[in-house]
Formats: structure tokens, sequence, C-alpha cells
């Protein structure tokens, strides 16, 4: 190992002995989860560990482990929320498979549809155009 790797693990160690329960308290206070927020401290340790030896120690380690955990969180979020709302895509594509495979006809929702575009929270002038945009395309 160089110098610099040594130095970045001894600047890590030490911000991981003085702050980790700082930054873990810190993080699940914003987000309410204490084993996201172990996690992506654990992330940014890990980021620091990768970074630090080529970019050299951060000022304020504390402060840039802080951010880089904050993103990893984002991003934790972020990915959740797009598998969230895939499930439901997921589940129609896969019911279209099965009645393909079985022979069956797709029902015809249309009609179903003409009438959720019609709801009387979509403006007036707006339902024609989009009934007629949903139905034929």
């Amino acid at each position: 190992m160089d110098d610099r790797s040594e130095i970045a693990r001894a600047a890590a160690e030490a911000a991981a002995r003085s702050s980790y329960g700082k930054l873990v308290a810190w993080l699940a206070a914003r987000t309410r989860d204490v084993a996201g927020a172990e996690d992506a401290l654990a992330d940014a340790f890990a980021a620091a560990l990768e970074r630090w030896p080529r970019t050299g120690v951060p000022a304020q380690p504390e402060a840039w482990l802080l951010a880089v955990a904050r993103r990893r969180d984002v991003d934790a979020v972020r990915r959740r929320l797009t598998g969230e709302a895939a499930r439901d895509h997921l589940q129609l594509i896969a019911e279209e498979m099965e009645a393909r495979m079985s022979g069956e006809e797709l029902p015809d929702d249309r009609l179903r549809l003409m009438f959720a575009c019609a709801h009387p929270a979509i403006e007036a002038s707006v339902r024609a155009p989009l009934i007629l945009q949903t139905i034929l395309g």
C-alpha cells in the first residue's frame, strides 16, 4: 500500500470512530430508516476508500461522507419508487402475455377508458379530445 492509500484509510477510520454514530443519527432522523442510513453511510465509506487515495482526503471528511451518504440514500429512494411504479405496469404485461399464451382474446376495456376520460374532475374542454386521442390513438 502506498502512502496516499494509508493516509486515506487512516482518515476514514478516524471519521468512522469519531463520527459514525452522529452521521447515522443525522441520516436516520431525516429518512426515518436506520438500516437505510447505515447502508448509505457504508457506501459512503467505501467510496471514500476508493476516491480519497486518488484525490486526497477532503478538508472536512465528515461533511464529505454525509454528502455522499445523502446522495446514496436519495438514489435508493428513487430506485424503490421506480420499482413500485413499474410493478403495476409489469403486472399488466404479464397478464397480457398469459392471455396471449392461453389463446384468449384480450378484453376490450375501451368503454371503461372512455368513462375514465369523461370524469368530472377533468376539465370539460379537454374531455372529448382526450377520449378521441385515447381511443383512436
